[in-house]
């Protein structure tokens, strides 16, 4: 009931997505916490050519974590102002390795005031799980996450080592069909280069096992598997 939706919205319970900006043509990442973890992401995202912003709130902490090939800018707060100058409006994607805390306020805002669709937080503890979770963003638990990779390497080593590039000449991406003129296109139909590789179209929420007769929406998020050069010819296909 629309009354029931309001008084959940003035409680402060409810989470409203904001606007998501426009696709710029260029790949932005911001991560929140300076440490040796989020350097070495920030450099291997970088190989990848992303644009990548690493944000630190402590100068002491910047001269003891030396990085100067990587885009590192010295913040006195997580406010929305501090954001705002950020340029989170155009961010792609956020990572956090703050406290839970800090994470969940970098997030909230990110959701709420740029409608960010890509967030992933380094979780400390784990009863904190649900709040993320409501906010739509993808929780890695160090502990569990190391266990479900050896559990996976254990039941499909080549397919695992696959997803996490380790096939010399292979990558796995995802790309967002934005090209209207794809808009209903079977993949059958699309003509892709020989040695690249649909996985799978996520839609709606919902994850659609890649056939010959799928057709493709705007806006839908498709897994792929190739070499480099050839997924970056089908990249620009689908940003039109």
């Amino acid at each position: 009931p629309l009354l029931f939706k309001f008084v959940i919205g003035r409680s402060g319970e409810a989470h409203t997505r904001g606007e998501t900006a426009p696709f710029d043509g260029v790949r932005d990442v911001i991560i929140f916490g300076l440490r040796a973890q989020a350097v070495t992401l920030a450099r291997q995202l970088q190989r990848h050519d992303w644009q990548v912003k690493l944000v630190c709130r402590s100068e002491e902490r910047m001269h003891e974590l030396a990085a100067p090939d990587v885009n590192i800018q010295l913040v006195d707060d997580l406010s929305l102002a501090t954001l705002k100058k950020l340029d989170t409006e155009h961010a792609d994607t956020i990572v956090s390795f703050l406290s839970d805390e800090e994470s969940y306020q970098v997030c909230e805002l990110a959701y709420e005031h740029f409608g960010i669709e890509t967030i992933v937080v380094r979780l400390r503890d784990r009863a904190n799980f649900d709040r993320f979770h409501k906010l739509g963003v993808m929780v890695v638990e160090p502990q569990t996450a190391v266990v479900s990779l050896l559990e996976h390497f254990v039941r499909s080593p080549a397919g695992t080592s696959l997803l996490l590039g380790m096939d010399e000449g292979q990558e796995v991406v995802d790309m967002e069909v934005r090209d209207p003129s794809l808009h209903g296109v079977a993949l059958r139909d699309l003509r892709l280069p020989l040695d690249v590789l649909i996985l799978s179209i996520h839609r709606n929420g919902h994850t659609l096992v890649s056939r010959g007769h799928t057709q493709l929406h705007l806006g839908d998020k498709v897994t792929m598997v190739g070499p480099q050069e050839k997924l970056d010819e089908v990249t620009l296909r689908f940003d039109g």
